[in-house]
């Protein structure tokens, strides 16, 4: 059984191309899955970093992924970047926060390491799925000056949301 972190470290290495693909691909190897009862795919444990991408798949897991981050990215945000989203969100948001201002390249897999347990139990996400979609947000929103704030994470989602209105920012 690999260990977490090292899954997670290894996540952060990936650029964001292949972190869809791969999210695209672990997406359909848990619905593949379970219309056979199996569950096993979904967990965190699951994850293969170091299998390639077969080619001719890669078009299709890239494209299925970003469906999937665009239709996950914004449900996350209005529960971390919103009122609605309550004390756990105002922590959790402050906690990446500091961890990101304090190291970005050196804290990426731990921030998504916080990240990702907050999506599986807010959003209903298999620990699979979130461990890929929180190390997305985190590249995504904390590559352009080191912190993670809802103003840069509002500025990554798909503009068809029209439930994205918070101006909220934390870490401004």
């Amino acid at each position: 059984m690999p260990d977490v972190s090292e899954l997670l470290q290894a996540l952060s290495d990936l650029n964001e191309e292949e972190l869809e693909a791969r999210l695209g691909m672990r997406a359909q190897t848990i619905g593949e899955d379970l219309k056979k009862g199996d569950t096993r795919s979904a967990s965190v444990d699951s994850l293969e970093i170091d299998t390639a991408v077969p080619r001719g798949a890669l078009d299709d897991a890239l494209a299925a992924g970003q469906r999937l981050f665009n239709w996950i990215s914004p449900a996350a945000y209005n529960l971390l970047c919103t009122p609605l989203g309550g004390d756990t969100a105002d922590e959790t948001m402050k906690e990446l926060v500091k961890l990101l201002d304090e190291d970005l390249e050196k804290n990426i897999a731990k921030a998504a390491g916080m990240l990702a347990p907050f999506l599986v139990s807010s959003l209903g996400l298999a620990p699979a799925i979130a461990a890929v979609v929180a190390t997305l947000i985190i590249k995504r929103t904390s590559k352009q000056g080191g912190k993670l704030i809802c103003d840069r994470w509002k500025n990554t989602l798909p503009t068809t949301d029209p439930t994205v209105t918070s101006e909220s920012s934390f870490g401004a």
